[in-house]
This record gives structure tokens, C-alpha cells and sequence, in this order.
């Protein structure tokens, strides 16, 4: 099974690397991967707004647009004056991020770490991104999510390694089905990826499943590794778990974490490792050849963040997003569309109406018609093609004069 994510054009001409027309060569790898959807996308949306004279109103990304406590900006100023934040930070977190994010994993889910087990990254799609070279060989292939977050898979060709899809069905709550999971694992699976809250679908898993996912993969002998960037978001009284409260969970399985949603830090790019010391170890030798690590103020900036949290902001950030959550779903009803409101994450996952011939058709209408801009559900996968993925984290003051 070969899911094809979007339709976007790709590099073409090319003898054993890929040549363009003005003459220079690119690596033949690249052919293998496509654009980023919403590298994509934003060159839609751009061509829309030029033709119509209009802005669109973009529910696409999911970039937090609720502004960062002031607390925590005056905080950044201050840590960009630190006399050695114009200094290379190595390539291990400085001592107060990593007791940091250890405090943070106690206090949250009663889970004791090492100073061994944290890695700082360049926002969770940094980790994402480049485990397959850390995990992984030439050959090999990783359990992935269909749908799920495209960086689970699209960058794994370019190391030659390949994935291996899992189906998340509406009959199973958008969850692994681990009957039919267990036989898509061979000889060459590496590592599985599991994400709760999810992204797109807005699937929570409770701590029993989150137990049932990391024993499934201990008895096949792989790793697991869980995107829980979205811990934080969550609504209607749910509180997501770690998978690594799982006793023994450490063996084989990792977490990454995100400030970008949690902290509207999105446009700083930062995150976290935690969990399994061979994992963070292998991670911090690849990134030590792809980057000098994350800047002192920054890490400087997630240390105090996380022993400090704004509390009242916070109540604030997940009220209006539970707001607009509510608002976009009254919304998406009138368009004809069918869903569940999410308890978790800043998506609502909705079936386009049965008429409708696919995701990116019924996308591409309504950005011509309405100038709104939706994502495609194929942009997740194949399973995603007769869905639509809305953000709740965008402005919505003006709906009412689009839809």
C-alpha cells in the first residue's frame, strides 16, 4: 500500500538526478518526496487572494494565533540580554531546561526522568523529521498513521526508508486497530508511530489504551513513539495522558513534547525528547551534524515557561479555542459536513457530503467560491480523502461573511 497524500505537481526531467531547465542538477531524492501541503496550499490561497481582491479565510494551518502571556515575552527579552545567549548552546540541553522538563513530567504525570532522557528540539517536527536516521536503516520501514501528520512519513524516503501504513477508521474512534496492526509488522519494521491527541482526526486515547498500544509494541520488539504535542489542548474535562506513566515504558518508547501550542511559541521552534536514553541518544548524534542546537534564550525561555505557567492565560487560550471550536462547528454543519467535536487538539476531522467527489475537489470549490480554505483530508493519507481537517486556532470575527 503506497498512499499518495496530494496531487501537487513534481519535479520532472530528470536522467539519474533530477535536472531542471536551467541545467542545474538536484538530487534524485527529492523526487521521491512531495511538497509539504501547506507549503502548498499557502501558493493556493496566495493565487486566490490575487485574482478575487478578497482575504481568505484560512482554517487550514494550525499556527496558534492567540498572542503569548506578556509574562513570558518580557521573560524572552530578558534571556536575549543573558551574556552568553549569542553563544553556540552544545548539543545537549542546558541544566535548567532539562530539570525543567523533568519537574514538568513529575508534577504533570507523576513520571521520573533522567537528565539522560531529554533532548531539546527545534519544535516536535524537528524529532519528527529525523528519527528514520536515528531508528532506521536503508530498507527498513516505521508503522505510520493513515491519516495522520504527514512528517510521521513524507521525510522517511529521502533516508531510504520507507512506511508502513495503519489504518485509523471511524469505526474504531480513528484509533489502531492492533488485530490488523500486528499483521502489517515484518522483519524490518522499526518503530511505530501513535498520536493522541491527534492530529488531524482530534482522537484522544485514554491510559489503557495508551497501555495497549505501548505493550504491542515491547511484544513485537519495536519502539514506539508518541506525539503528545497537543497535551495541553484539550476540552469538555479531558486530560490526556503520557505514555510514558506506562510501567517500563522507558525500555522502548518515546515522547515528544511541543511548546508551540501549549505557549503560542509556534513561530520559535521549540520542543522536546523524552524517554527511552538509546532514542535520545541516537536523536542528539544526528542533530549534532543538522544543527548547533536550540539557542540559550530559548531554552532559557521553556525552562521558566514550564515551572511557570500563566494559569489565567491559559484558561484564557483554551476558552477561546473552545469558542472557536464551537463557532467554525456551526459552520461546517451549513456546508454539509459530518463530525464529531474534538475533546483534544485544534482540529475538527469532517466527512465532506457524499456528493462531493473528493477532499481537494470539495477544498478547491470553496476556496474559489467562498474564499475559504480548508486542508484536504487526502493531504493525511489515503483513509483521509473523504474528510476535510478544519483549524479552530484561526480568527474567526469575520465568519459570518464568508460562510
Amino acid at each position: 500500500m503506497n498512499p499518495i497524500r496530494n496531487s501537487s505537481p513534481q519535479p520532472s526531467g530528470r536522467a539519474s538526478a533530477g535536472a531542471i531547465s536551467n541545467g542545474v542538477k538536484v538530487a534524485a531524492r527529492i523526487e521521491k518526496i512531495p511538497e509539504y501541503i501547506f507549503s502548498r496550499l499557502n501558493k493556493e490561497v496566495a493565487a486566490i487572494e490575487k485574482d478575487v481582491g478578497r482575504k481568505v479565510l484560512n482554517l487550514g494551518p494550525g499556527s496558534p494565533d492567540f498572542p503569548p502571556s506578556e509574562i513570558y515575552v518580557q521573560k524572552f527579552f530578558e534571556f536575549v540580554r543573558h551574556p552568553q545567549a549569542h553563544l553556540y548552546p552544545g548539543y545537549r540541553g542546558v541544566q535548567e531546561f532539562n530539570d525543567a522538563v523533568r519537574a514538568f513530567y513529575k508534577r504533570r504525570f507523576d513520571v521520573d526522568l533522567e537528565d539522560n532522557e531529554v533532548l531539546p528540539l527545534l519544535g516536535g517536527k524537528d524529532g519528527i523529521s529525523h528519527l528514520p536516521l536515528a531508528l532506521a536503516d536503508a530498507g527498513d520501514n516505521v508503522l505510520a498513521p493513515n491519516p495522520g501528520y504527514p512528517p510521521f512519513s513524507e521525510p522517511g524516503p529521502l533516508f531510504g526508508v520507507s512506511s508502513n501504513y495503519y489504518d485509523l477508521l471511524p469505526e474504531n474512534g480513528f484509533k489502531p486497530d492492533l488485530a490488523a496492526l500486528g499483521t502489517q509488522i515484518n522483519d524490518k519494521t522499526r518503530y511505530m508511530w501513535i498520536n493522541f491527541p491527534g492530529n488531524p482526526t482530534g482522537a484522544v486515547a485514554t491510559h489503557d489504551e495508551l497501555k495497549t498500544y505501548a505493550h504491542f509494541a515491547k511484544k513485537h520488539g519495536i519502539a514506539v513513539v508518541h506525539d503528545n504535542a497537543y497535551a495541553e489542548i484539550t476540552f469538555d474535562g479531558y486530560v490526556a495522558p503520557s505514555i510514558l506513566q506506562i510501567p517500563g515504558a522507558k525500555e522502548y518508547a518515546a515522547e515528544i513534547g511541543s511548546f508551540s501550542k501549549t505557549f503560542s511559541f509556534a513561530g520559535l521552534r521549540m520542543g522536546w525528547l523524552v524517554g527511552n536514553r538509546n532514542i535520545i541518544a541516537s536523536l542528539q548524534k544526528v542533530k549534532s551534524q543538522m544543527d548547533s542546537g536550540m539557542a540559550l534564550p530559548l531554552q532559557l525561555l521553556g525552562a521558566f515557561a514550564l515551572q511557570n505557567r500563566d494559569e489565567k492565560w491559559h484558561e484564557a487560550m483554551l476558552a477561546s479555542y473552545r469558542s472557536r471550536r464551537d463557532i467554525i462547528a456551526e459552520k461546517l454543519k451549513g456546508l454539509g459536513l459530518t463530525f464529531s467535536l474534538p475533546r483534544g487538539s485544534l482540529y475538527i476531522w469532517a466527512k465532506i457530503p457524499d456528493a462531493a467527489k473528493d477532499s481537494e475537489s470539495f477544498c478547491k470549490d470553496l476556496l474559489r467560491e467562498k474564499q475559504v480554505m480548508l486542508t484536504p483530508g487526502i493531504a493525511y493519507c489515503s483513509n483521509g480523502d473523504r474528510y476535510i481537517r478544519a483549524s479552530i486556532c484561526a480568527n474567526v470575527d469575520k465568519i459570518n461573511e464568508y460562510l
